[in-house]
C-alpha cells in the first residue's frame, strides 16, 4: 500500500501549486504534520493563501496466480 499526503497551495482563491506523489509519505507521521506547519508559515492566509491537504491511499489486490 502507499500513502501519500498531497498538499496543495491557492493564492487569492487560484491554485498557486501542489506537491508531487512522490513528496511526502505518511510515514513517519508526524513529518506531513511538520510540513503543513512550515507551508503555514511560509504561505500566511493573512497575504490571500489558502493551503489544503488530501491523504491518498492505494492499495493492489492479488487476482491470479496466488
Amino acid at each position: 500500500m502507499t500513502d501519500y499526503i498531497e498538499i496543495n497551495v491557492a493564492k487569492d482563491g487560484r491554485h498557486f501549486f501542489a506537491t508531487a506523489e512522490r513528496s511526502i509519505h505518511t510515514y513517519p507521521l508526524d513529518h506531513y504534520e511538520e510540513v503543513l506547519r512550515t507551508f503555514e508559515e511560509k504561505f500566511p492566509e493573512s497575504e490571500g493563501y489558502k493551503i489544503t491537504a488530501v491523504r491518498w491511499k492505494s492499495r493492489g489486490e492479488h487476482i491470479y496466480g496466488f
